[in-house]
């Protein structure tokens, strides 16, 4: 059997060993020595199968340690379920966020024909970070139309519990969203920021939120890819007891 086809098909066996759990999350995979004598394989050909499921995000390797099942957890979003409270149809009301950085900066044309204003109008972003732990799971940059914020907490370098209510205490209420999703691979600066494994992909998401006459908010999140896991509901959910 060629070297290629045997490196594969153990890359597969292993494959499936982590996601049935027999190798668990954060556990230790069995040394090269140990594989090479289980599949009667050279050190080359076990090497290329651990390389594959490395550059498939599924293990990692640290250096004098060996090789381990990649730990993380995919958090669940629910991206249309409402938070009890809130003024808005949803907030991420997920852990670990917090706010870095606000800025004034000029609407991209992307931003610009997102919220339906001029190509260079000023706009206010401001960008979270989430972590889980000591590990970055998303950046969000949150974009507002000048207009629609100035003057209020949102102008400010803070936390707020709910920009969404903040909005509608100033008469902008979200009625909708829009929501586009794109897988892609990380650039070189976002696999810095959300310490991806070679191989993960990240999710990005564009949240437009509307109220009746304008857009009043984009919001653009970078995903570490296996670190979530959106979900949608619509309909009649009492047979659905899976959370």
């Amino acid at each position: 059997m060629r070297a290629e086809s045997r490196y594969r098909q153990i890359a597969r066996t292993l494959r499936r060993e982590i996601q049935e759990r027999s190798l668990p999350l954060g556990g230790q995979l069995p040394s090269e020595k140990q594989l090479e004598e289980r599949f009667d394989a050279s050190r080359n050909t076990i090497r290329l199968a651990l390389g594959m499921l490395r550059n498939q995000g599924l293990i990692v390797s640290r250096p004098g340690r060996g090789h381990f099942v990649q730990d993380v957890v995919p958090e669940t979003f629910y991206a249309n379920r409402s938070r009890g409270g809130s003024a808005g149809l949803n907030e991420s009301g997920m852990t670990g966020q917090m706010l870095e950085e606000l800025q004034l900066l000029s609407a991209t044309p992307d931003i610009a024909s997102r919220l339906r204003v001029p190509e260079g109008d000023m706009t206010v972003v401001r960008r979270m970070y989430r972590f889980s732990g000591e590990i970055s799971g998303s950046v969000s940059s949150a974009h507002y139309p000048m207009d629609l914020v100035n003057g209020t907490p949102l102008m400010l370098p803070e936390d707020v519990e709910s920009a969404l209510t903040v909005l509608a205490d100033h008469g902008h209420r979200q009625v909708g969203f829009v929501d586009e999703l794109t897988t892609r691979m990380p650039s070189p600066h976002e696999a810095g920021q959300l310490e991806l494994p070679p191989g993960v992909p990240v999710l990005e998401v564009h949240r437009t939120d509307l109220s009746e006459e304008r857009p009043i908010r984009v919001v653009e999140t970078v995903y570490a890819g296996h670190s979530i896991r959106y979900q949608y509901e619509h309909g009649n959910m009492n047979a659905y007891r899976r959370d």
